[in-house]
């Protein structure tokens, strides 16, 4: 019976290991994606806040939000509040760590200045989304990035 019962915990811890593994880098590949691709093809950035222009890139400052013009004219605004990264005060996704945009200028260099902007990295880390101990094996984090150059500015 000890073995039986060894056996069935071991492949629920596993289990339990890989499902909060999926769900947080689901999570940041679909922020990721989302961000990436109305960025790319904004045509403006309407606003930064300052600490998209420092760094060390990709371990210290960067921003937690960014407003564009997606390619229909419409305002969009990214922010982290809380745990939720947030498209226009509408949660798009739960569970996020942190959430880092550097800004930069048509020379590389890094910018806080909204008109200046020609590319952007974003690194988002994310948890998992229901509360779980900090030693359990529910207890995954991820963290995904990616830099993506304007295409479609005015």
């Amino acid at each position: 019976m000890l073995g039986v019962f060894t056996v069935q915990r071991q492949g629920l811890k596993a289990y339990q290991v890989g499902s909060a593994r999926v769900e947080v880098q689901q999570n940041a590949r679909a922020a990721l994606e989302t961000m990436f691709s109305e960025i790319r093809t904004a045509q403006t950035v309407t606003a930064v806040p300052a600490g998209c222009g420092t760094g060390p890139v990709p371990t210290g400052g960067g921003a937690t939000s960014i407003s564009i013009t997606d390619q229909d004219g419409v305002a969009v605004q990214y922010q982290l509040l809380g745990t939720d990264l947030q498209r226009n005060a509408d949660v798009l996704i739960g569970g996020v760590q942190n959430l880092r945009i550097w800004c930069y200028d048509a020379g590389g260099t890094l910018t806080a200045t909204a008109t200046l902007v020609r590319s952007v990295h974003v690194q988002v880390g994310t948890q998992t989304e229901s509360v779980v101990a900090a030693t359990s094996d529910g207890d995954q984090h991820a963290v995904m990035e990616t830099r993506v150059r304007l295409r479609n500015l005015l």
